[in-house]
């Protein structure tokens, strides 16, 4: 039966009504309405009729009582490859098809990932374009709280059927309802759980995407806590919703349902949308803070008809006594916690009618956050009563304040212009210091930035403005603005500590310290304000920045730079989105890529990010070529696809290497020639240099190497000699100088290889002894260690050498191979860069290997 959106809204109260009567009284009821309501009896009778046929029949209740069907026979088996992927378990079926456990097959990738099959697919049928329409859907959707669609395709298997497959992230937990009756956790533990799956389904909101299946057996929890939302096999895009839009698939995929938990717009054809995933998110939360369902009909074991859904009115959750689910919930305080603010809340996202809901789940959330801080909901009335006891609710210690005000109403008169005037003077004082503090962090600071000799002034320009703000915001602690403005205070001065791919002290522990307490702050904002685009741009900014400080710290970047990544890919899509953030979004998958490089998990997955981020800057510089900023970031995602190049792949692929490197050089070189105030684009010139001798010698231009290597060495001492603090500056010439030194011996010119390589040893021996600490600085070292050793092998071999300066030369040699092969041990330990730090201590092993038989050697001779 179809009834349109107008007269079910004038028929349900009726409904409720006649269901609530006899079936004598209801007779006489429905004699009367026809007298006043014509048009709407006949409805009512047919509803009625359905909901009795239904209760007599027990329609719902019907398949248990049926002879057990054949055993379900699968059309896979254990071993069978699909795709990339071979099959090794079944871990479950459903209406659209398999699941199983399976294995990645070739290439360096060994993961176990979850493959979900549609059964008895035929090409063109509603199952394979549903099964088609959740890969697609799946692939616009990056949350951590969404299960990850990792790859997709169509295989031919069984002699030529055509299989379409999709590979996810492996989700390791329990069903949410579970996983909450195993635990101890109290109602506030259980609603941060919850906005989890609220952050989950805003996301997929975000991008035009409504669940319409949610439920507790689609949410998994796994051992750390964490959210997977699963299964959007009827997702729908919100473009569709409306009736002229709705395909033959979409309004199929609208019945392929879980009927406990669909939407009475859902039952009765209305409008799908964004409040459609409210209504079950309401169920969802229902059962979490009580144990029990949301309908009474299944609390008492009765028919579950479509009409329950339209017609019972949800009993408060505080009136329930708790359930199963809440066995472990601490005792006595189910009941006081949910009356209230809960109550309303649960029941706000309840109502019959979608408009009447919370519009979004943003909205959802925001009352939750605002009962979570004991701070008025919007679910209830504002009365002055009401807002009364959650102000004391928030300020227990405060009352007495609240007291001696009301004792002080009799104040005369002259006194209260007083206390004006002074707040006044107080309020403007504030402002001012407020505003003078972010001109030095956020302006002045950024002229003075890339000057070189600025360092020191720069860290007492930021560390005083932040004392300021730092005061301003205790005396203000309800000012968003004025914590994010704290925030980014605390970011820049954890730069001038610590950024190694700008000027930096070499201060990593302090910068620590200032990233965290940025991100404290960032991470309370969020949780207020989580869509906040200000907010979302500082914290990609702090992400990439804690990466480089693990980087130096010889850690793993990935987490962090991933998550920076993700924030740039969901800042780009919000209103208010501009070409600062597309610039960003290139700037941020470059140095997402690089992380994959350097630590070795993925290379095909780095090398995407890299080309990607070359592809996003090339094409804003082609509208935007007068964009400086945009410039030196695709300058840097040339220099970093080069390096990737290198580390991965033979020497067949060094012209590329070669390729992309001078592209960043000769955008440096216009940066440098049009920005010549800004030092940063001279530092990134060096390395530039460097890489590209390092790249040429490698392929055997001795005469290119020689020529790059020497400019890097020219810029990078005049750049050091200006600012010797600066440790950013004294890392690149390091840097510059192991290189030389390589150069050097690969032409066989021994003494000046060894003699730049002690220079370099000596340039950080000069560092601060924080700065010296640094993973990229000891790399550098340790290479420059390795050249020693190599070079005074070669010279420990000349017979023509008297035989105690060989013995001499050759000792050094194993000396210097043991101290460089220790720290890329370290290195293996820490699994940074493993793969390729485990091979070169096999080859340094190799040469303290020859060293010791050219040892015992001379000794025999001697």
């Amino acid at each position: 039966m179809q009834i349109d959106r107008e007269t079910w809204l004038k028929v349900q109260p009726h409904l409720s009504t006649a269901l609530s009567l006899d079936a004598h009284t209801r007779t006489t009821w429905l004699s009367e309405m026809d007298l006043h309501e014509p048009a709407l009896v006949p409805v009512l009778r047919r509803l009625i009729e359905n909901h009795e046929k239904a209760t007599r029949r027990a329609e719902f209740e019907t398949i248990p009582r049926l002879a057990p069907p054949p055993p379900t026979v699968s059309p896979f088996a254990a071993g069978q490859i699909i795709g990339p992927f071979r099959l090794v378990s079944l871990l479950g079926r459903g209406g659209m098809g398999e699941v199983w456990r399976a294995a990645q097959t070739g290439g360096h990738v060994n993961r176990e990932i979850a493959l979900k099959l549609p059964v008895n697919v035929v090409q063109g049928t509603a199952t394979a374009a549903r099964f088609l329409r959740e890969r697609s859907i799946l692939a616009s959707l990056s949350h951590p709280n969404i299960a990850r669609l990792i790859d997709a395709g169509v295989s031919h298997i069984d002699g030529g059927r055509e299989q379409p497959w999709m590979a996810m992230d492996m989700v390791t937990g329990e069903p949410l309802l579970q996983y909450l009756s195993t635990r101890t956790m109290n109602c506030e533990t259980r609603i941060r759980l919850f906005r989890q799956i609220l952050a989950a389904v805003a996301h997929a909101h975000h991008h035009l995407v409504v669940h319409r299946d949610l439920k507790p057996a689609n949410i998994l929890v796994d051992a750390e806590g964490a959210v997977k939302l699963l299964d959007f096999g009827i997702a729908k895009l919100i473009d569709e919703t409306s009736p002229a839009n709705q395909t033959e698939l979409t309004q199929a995929g609208g019945r392929a349902l879980t009927l406990r938990y669909a939407s009475p717009e859902q039952i009765t054809g209305g409008l799908i949308s964004t409040t459609t995933d409210v209504w079950a998110l309401g169920l969802i939360l229902y059962e979490m803070l009580t144990g029990q369902p949301a309908y009474r009909a299944v609390r008492e074991g009765r028919p579950f008809t479509e009409l329950v859904i339209t017609t019972e009115e949800i009993q408060l959750p505080s009136t329930l006594k708790p359930g199963p689910a809440l066995e472990n919930m601490p005792a006595g305080i189910a009941a006081d916690s949910l009356s209230g603010d809960l109550d309303a809340i649960v029941l706000k996202a309840l109502r019959q009618n979608p408009a009447q809901r919370y519009p979004s789940v943003e909205a959802f959330d925001a009352d939750l956050a605002a009962y979570l801080e004991r701070r008025p909901v919007s679910a209830r009335e504002g009365t002055r009563r009401y807002l009364l006891g959650r102000y004391l609710a928030r300020h227990r210690a405060g009352v007495a304040v609240v007291i001696a005000l009301a004792t002080g109403l009799g104040v005369a008169e002259t006194q209260r212009r007083q206390v004006v005037a002074e707040k006044a003077r107080a309020e403007k004082h504030f402002a001012s210091v407020r505003t003078l503090a972010n001109s030095f962090v956020f302006d002045v600071h950024s002229e003075i930035e890339n000057l070189s000799g600025t360092l020191k002034a720069r860290q007492v320009l930021v560390g005083t403005a932040l004392k300021y703000l730092d005061s301003l915001a205790n005396e203000s602690s309800d000012d968003p603005e004025l914590a994010l403005e704290v925030a980014g205070a605390y970011r820049k001065l954890a730069e001038i500590k610590g950024d190694i791919y700008g000027s930096y002290l070499g201060e990593s522990v302090s910068a620590k310290q200032n990233v965290e307490r940025a991100r404290a702050i960032l991470d309370s904002l969020a949780l207020r304000e989580p869509e906040n685009i200000r907010l979302m741009r500082e914290q990609r900014v702090l992400a990439l920045l804690g990466a480089r400080l693990q980087t130096n710290a010889g850690e793993s970047p990935l987490p962090e730079t991933e998550r920076a990544a993700r924030l740039a890919e969901k800042i780009v899509r919000l209103p208010g989105a501009d070409l600062v953030d597309r610039r960003n979004l290139g700037e941020t998958l470059a140095e997402y890529g690089w992380s994959l490089t350097i630590v070795n998990s993925d290379r095909s997955a780095a090398t995407m990010q890299l080309e990607r981020a070359i592809e996003i800057l090339e094409a804003l510089l082609r509208d935007q070529p007068g964009d400086l900023l945009a410039r030196a970031s695709l300058a840097r995602a040339y220099a970093r696809a080069a390096i990737g190049i290198e580390l991965n792949s033979r020497n067949e692929a060094l012209p590329r290497a070669i390729e992309l490197t001078e592209k960043s050089i000769a955008t440096l070189e216009t940066l440098v020639r049009d920005d010549a105030g800004n030092k940063s684009h001279l530092l990134s010139l060096v390395k530039g240099y460097s890489n590209q001798a390092e790249s040429m010698q490698q392929f055997g231009d001795s005469k290119g190497a020689s020529i790059n290597i020497e400019k890097a060495r020219e810029q990078g001492r005049r750049l050091l000699a200006v600012e010797p603090a600066n440790a950013a500056y004294a890392l690149t010439y390091v840097r510059v100088l192991a290189v030389s030194s390589k150069v050097e011996y690969a032409q066989r010119r021994f003494e000046q290889a060894v003699e730049y390589a002690r220079e370099a040893i000596a340039v950080h021996s000069r560092m601060s002894a924080e700065a010296r600490e640094g993973a990229q600085v000891r790399a550098n070292v340790a290479s420059a260690r390795s050249q020693i050793g190599r070079a005074r092998y070669e010279l420990a071999r000349n017979t023509a050498l008297p035989l105690s300066r060989r013995v001499e030369y050759i000792k050094e040699a194993r000396a210097q191979y043991l101290l460089s092969r220790a720290f890329r041990q370290e290195l293996v330990d820490r699994k940074i860069d493993a793969q390729l730090a485990a091979q070169a201590v096999e080859e340094i092993s190799a040469e303290i290997k020859k060293c010791d038989e050219l040892i015992a050697s001379l000794i025999r001779v001697g």
